[in-house]
């Protein structure tokens, strides 16, 4: 099979125009259409033109109410579109203000468990500190407890030499 082989089959495409002038163009064509009926039809001139005078107004009308059902249609979708926009708009201020909330709180616990820690580190240096100065008082009070036996035991060494000799 080579690459230029394909189906036979017709394929039709059907696109859609949604630009706005669909309603436009139809109603300018039925216009349009109207006039040359009117034009060509078996009429007297004076019958022609009071018929186009008839259609013409007709179609002003016409023209009028579709422009007030078009200027209706686009008046209720931008008060569906500026309500869906307000809801969105609301629901994501909502959704900010509360994670902004969340936040500040969990940098006020934060602040919090830092002053705590902070009061529990003071407390345990005063206690190391305290604890250290006790033990080196109790180092200094044994160490003069060991020089006063010392001292003792000195001089009862030399009283006992003296009442030996």
């Amino acid at each position: 099979m080579s690459r230029y082989d394909y189906d036979d089959d017709q394929v039709v495409v059907v696109e859609r125009d949604s630009g706005g002038m669909g309603i436009g163009a139809f109603a300018l064509g039925l216009a349009i259409g109207a006039a040359a009926a009117l034009l060509w039809a078996p009429a007297s001139g004076e019958e022609t033109r009071a018929r186009i005078k008839r259609e013409a107004r007709r179609a002003r009308e016409r023209a009028l109410e579709l422009k007030d059902d078009l200027t209706e249609q686009v008046t209720e979708r931008a008060d569906r579109v500026r309500e869906v926009v307000g809801s969105k708009v609301k629901s994501t201020r909502n959704v900010v203000t509360d994670r902004v909330r969340a936040v500040g709180d969990a940098v006020t616990a934060g602040r919090d468990a830092a002053a705590q820690a902070r009061i529990e580190l003071d407390s345990a240096v005063a206690e190391t500190k305290r604890a250290y100065a006790d033990s080196r008082a109790a180092a200094r009070a044994d160490r003069a407890e060991r020089a006063s036996l010392a001292r003792t035991d000195d001089l009862s060494d030399k009283d006992g030499a003296a009442t030996e000799g």
